[in-house]
C-alpha cells in the first residue's frame, strides 16, 4: 500500500508585501505635507510677532510723547493757550498717528504749587481729547517733588491702541505719566480749563484749542 504525503499549498504574499514596502519607502510629497502642517503655525507666529512689534512701537511713542509734553511745558514761566496748542501739536507729531487714530489720543497737562498754608493748588490745566476723565491727585506727592520752593507739572498721555487685525493683541489702552519740575519759575500757571481737540490739516493732524 502506497502512502502519499499531501502538503497544503503555501500561500505567499510576496507581491503584496513588496508593494506595501515600496509605498512605505516612497518619500514623494513628504515636503509638501510637512509644509501644509507647519505653514499655518509659522504664518500665525509671524503675524503675532509683527503685531507685538507694532504694539511695542506704539507704547514707546506714548512714553516719548508724555516726556516731550512735560519737557516743553516746563521750559516756560507761564503758558498761553497758543503755547499749549503748540505743545500738543508736538506731542501728536511724536505719536505719528493719522487723523482716525489721533481721535483716540488723549493728553493732559496739570500744574501744581504749594501755597503759603502748605496746601496743594492746581494753577494750570489743559487737555486734548476725551479719554482721560479723572484728575491727577497731587495731594500725596512726595515733598521732594512738590514743595513751596518748587511746583510740579504732571503730563499724561493715553492712547486706545487698535491692532491691525485685532486678533493677537486686541485693543489695549496705552498710557504714560511724567512728572517734571519747572525750570524757570516756582510754578507755571496757564489757566484752569483749556480744552483742545484734534482736527485734520491737509495730510496732517493738529490740535485746536
Amino acid at each position: 500500500m502506497f502512502t502519499k504525503n499531501m502538503k497544503s499549498p503555501k500561500i505567499t504574499n510576496t507581491g503584496f508585501k513588496s508593494r506595501l514596502q515600496q509605498t512605505w519607502n516612497n518619500k514623494d510629497g513628504v515636503a509638501a505635507i510637512e509644509f501644509a502642517l507647519i505653514a499655518p503655525i509659522m504664518i500665525a507666529l509671524y503675524l503675532g510677532l509683527a503685531e507685538v512689534s507694532l504694539l511695542i512701537s506704539a507704547d514707546r511713542n506714548v512714553s516719548h510723547a508724555a516726556s516731550v509734553t512735560g519737557d516743553l511745558a516746563t521750559q516756560e514761566e507761564n503758558l498761553t493757550t497758543s503755547d499749549i496748542e503748540d505743545i500738543f501739536n508736538a506731542s501728536l507729531a511724536v505719536m505719528g498717528t493719522n487723523f482716525t487714530n489721533s481721535q483716540r489720543v488723549s493728553i493732559d497737562i496739570r500744574s501744581f504749587e504749594i501755597d503759603g498754608s502748605g496746601n496743594v493748588q492746581e494753577v494750570g490745566y489743559a487737555k486734548l481729547g476725551t479719554g482721560i476723565t479723572d484728575k491727577y491727585d497731587a495731594t500725596d506727592t512726595n515733598a521732594v517733588l512738590l514743595n513751596q520752593a518748587s511746583g510740579l507739572v504732571v503730563t499724561r498721555v493715553q492712547y486706545e491702541y487698535y491692532s491691525p487685525s485685532q486678533t493677537f493683541v486686541q485693543t489695549p489702552t496705552l498710557s504714560e505719566t511724567f512728572m517734571l519740575k519747572p525750570r524757570k519759575s516756582v510754578a507755571i500757571p496757564f489757566g484752569s480749563n483749556i480744552t483742545c481737540s484734534v482736527i485734520s490739516s491737509g495730510n496732517n493732524v493738529r490740535a485746536s484749542c
